[in-house]
């Protein structure tokens, strides 16, 4: 097989490959590019955008979009952190922030659904929804645990402090990248192995052709946006176990990297192609052309532009394979 024959049965060769070129480029060009806790940041903040871009990918994949994930995101913080300040045990303010998230990315589901509006609209439209019940719910203001950190905290994300205290300074190595990894291949099972997986594939390969095969598309379209939403929760959830605080602007814009991620990572954005591994691939590009820039001074404008031209060429690039299939 012909390496552009390659490439457009395994589109996230594509994204390893631009990983790999961006990566070596940062070695050569960017100070302390290598060491353990630059390293641990790209993977540690890459994670906590991965655990969403999961959902963002699976949903892609089925032919639509939620850009209401870092809006999602923020909810879920809140919802968290203000339960636990009234005395709610953290393990219920936990699965009740998730309850809230999961049922946020269903009323996306339920809009797209039975109304037929695009989920590019829809979700625009939630997005500020959202963003206005985190503003409501918080006061427009922080909201911090003033409690002493509960076990949960470090089971869903604390320091990996044996493996931070081999570099000097100590690295950033939190469990929330051990909790990515098995999500990513949860999730990559699930979508391979699984008839849910193949009919997330074949909705949005032809959505048409999958109901009349049988295929219950609503369904699916719902659960789809429903795990989106679940898991842009947890990531909320995550990120607070962390850093134990949160604003009213946490989150905001997370949703574009979340697409440019899986969009890099080889989803085609009219969905039925990609693969979980390219889109946590693409967003680990994102977090660690974000670090390298950083390491060189530039402005973060300049990782924008970068960003942008990268999303660009890997539209392209997804495009032609597809059309040489």
């Amino acid at each position: 097989m012909s390496l552009r024959g390659r490439l457009a049965v395994f589109p996230e060769l594509v994204a390893l490959i631009g990983f790999m070129a961006v990566f070596l480029f940062f070695t050569a060009f960017a100070p302390n590019f290598t060491n353990l806790d630059s390293i641990s940041n790209i993977l540690t903040f890459g994670s906590n955008l991965g655990i969403i871009v999961i959902g963002v990918a699976v949903l892609m994949i089925s032919g639509e979009f939620d850009l209401s994930v870092g809006s999602t995101f923020a909810v879920a913080s809140y919802v968290f952190a203000l339960s636990m300040n009234a005395g709610v045990p953290p393990v219920l303010a936990m699965l009740l922030a998730l309850l809230v998230s999961t049922i946020l990315g269903y009323i996306n589901g339920a809009i797209v659904v039975w109304s037929g509006i695009p989920s590019f609209i829809a979700t625009l439209g939630t997005m500020l929804a959202y963003r206005g019940i985190a503003r409501g719910i918080g006061g427009s203001d922080f909201a911090k645990y003033t409690g002493t950190p509960p076990l949960l905290f470090d089971i869903l994300n604390g320091p990996l402090t044996w493996l931070n205290e081999l570099s000097h300074p100590a690295g950033n190595f939190r469990l929330s990248i051990v909790w990515f990894i098995l999500l990513a291949v949860l999730m990559a099972f699930i979508l391979t192995r699984t008839r849910w997986g193949n009919w997330i594939y074949a909705v949005g390969g032809n959505e048409g052709a999958a109901l009349a095969q049988g295929v219950p598309v609503r369904r699916v379209k719902l659960s789809a946006f429903a795990l989106t939403g679940f898991l842009a929760g947890l990531a909320g959830v995550m990120q607070f176990a962390m850093r134990t605080s949160i604003d009213p602007i946490r989150g905001e814009g997370w949703e574009l990297l979340c697409v440019a991620g899986a969009v890099i990572g080889g989803v085609q954005m009219t969905g039925g192609l990609g693969t979980i591994l390219g889109a946590c691939l693409g967003i680990l590009l994102l977090q660690m052309l974000d670090q390298g820039l950083l390491l060189m001074g530039m402005a973060v404008q300049i990782f924008r532009a970068v960003a942008g031209l990268i999303l660009m060429l890997s539209v392209v690039i997804t495009s032609s394979l597809s059309r040489h299939e």
